[in-house]
Parts: C-alpha cells; structure tokens; sequence
C-alpha cells in the first residue's frame, strides 16, 4: 500500500505473553476470590459467637437476680408469719411487709419473663421458628402521647441476619368511621411506612407517639416483611385498651 508523504501512520505494537499467562491470571482470581470469602465466613462467625456468649451472659444474669428475689420474698414472708404469730408489731407495720413482698413477686415475674424470652431465642429445636412478633408495650404518658415499644425476634438454626421492613399501624375510629393511621403520622422519628429491620437475634423498635384528640385507638397492628431467598411475612394485631396497653 502507498504511503502519503507527511501523514500519521498507527503504530503496531506486538505484546508476547508467557505461556499460561491466562491460566495463571484465572488461578491468582480464583485464590483472592476464596480468600475474602474466607475472611467474610470467619468475621461473621466470631461476630454471631460473641452475640451468642452475650445473650449466655445475659441469662445466667437474670437467672441469679431471679433466685435472689425468690429468696428474699421466702425470708420476708416467714418473717411477717412470725412477727404476726408473736404480735410484736401492728398491723401497719405487716402491711407493710406484704406491700414489699407483692413487689417483690412482681420483679419476679418481669424477671421470668425476661429469662422466658431469651430461652425463646435460644431455642433453636422450637417448632415455632422463624420471624416473631414477641411482644408489643404501650404505656399512657400525658394527654394523648404513649409510649411504645415492639419487639422483633428469630428463632433459628442458624445466625444469618434477617433484613426486610415493618409497617405499624393504628386502627381505631373517627367520626364514627373506621381509620387506619401508620405510624409515620404519630411518630415524628418515624419518616417511612415500612422501616427497615437487620438483625441477628432480635431487635427493639420503640419512640413515642402522639393520638389525634379526635381519633379513638383500637388495635395496634405490625406486619414484618424480611427479604432474600427464604422470605417471611408476620402480621400481629393487639387489642388496645382505655390504659393504653396493648
């Protein structure tokens, strides 16, 4: 072909590679491939093993203040059997000590909750596995504020994260017509209609919210909608009280 004087010619460079240089560019991919996948396995077993060992901790905890307040309410109650039988005190001063023994049985009782509640968790041979809607607290604060709190929980065999939304709403009347208000309308914290969730184990949604003087609650309800290959949706609906409780 004919040159034109005093044009740009493209230059042709020819790069040799070695012999295998593909063989080994894929083996060298393959090997940082199982490396970080190695790596990402490793870190989320310490991190579900330390979760673990927290949540052991945390039982054994509520199980030795449980056999204390057990103990102290058997002392408590000989001692007014006693003090009743030799009349060394009034009856004020029983009452008293019934007073402090009731509270007592009470503390037990949110104590064997509580250690129920971790045993739920750790539980994996229950027959009930999956996403649950373990417990929904109301409490009246002043006017038409309450304060609420949902707990989120997963009961499995295993200790993959759990991601997805959940959507509280309130159902009740206005006007003398059914409404239904999503929690973004009463929660100023709140700013979506479903609000993300990740966790392992369990997790707490609470804040505070704020009832329309003209609207009468009725039921709360929470819908939990997870994410990913096994996906689950769980729905809860509590009745709602002139106390606020649900």
């Amino acid at each position: 072909m004919a040159v034109v004087e005093g044009s740009v010619q493209d230059e042709l460079v020819i790069v040799r590679r070695a012999k295998g240089y593909r063989l080994r560019r894929a083996i060298w991919l393959a090997v940082l491939i199982l490396i970080t996948a190695g790596g990402g396995y490793l870190y989320g077993y310490f991190d579900s093993y330390n979760q673990v060992k927290v949540l052991k901790e945390e039982g054994r905890y509520l199980k030795d203040g449980l056999r204390v307040s057990e103990q102290t309410i058997n002392d408590l109650s000989q001692r007014v059997a006693v003090l009743e039988k030799g009349g060394e005190v009034d009856r004020q001063a029983a009452d008293d000590f019934r007073s402090t023994v009731k509270d007592l049985r009470d503390q037990v009782g949110a104590l064997e909750q509580e250690v129920a509640f971790y045993k739920g968790i750790m539980a994996p041979g229950s027959t009930d596995k999956g996403l649950r809607v373990s417990r929904i607290d109301l409490e009246a604060l002043s006017g038409q504020e309450y304060r609420y709190a949902v707990m989120m929980t997963q009961v499995v065999d295993n200790t993959n994260f759990v991601h997805g939304e959940v959507a509280v709403n309130i159902i009740g009347t206005r006007a003398g017509q059914q409404e239904i208000i999503a929690l973004r309308d009463l929660d100023e914290a709140v700013t979506e209609l479903g609000i993300p969730f990740r966790f392992r184990y369990f997790q707490e949604l609470k804040g505070t919210l704020t009832v329309p003087a003209d609207f009468t609650p009725q039921q709360l309800q929470v819908v939990m909608q997870s994410r990913g290959r096994n996906s689950q949706r769980v729905e809860e609906t509590r009745n709602w009280n002139s106390e606020g409780e649900a």
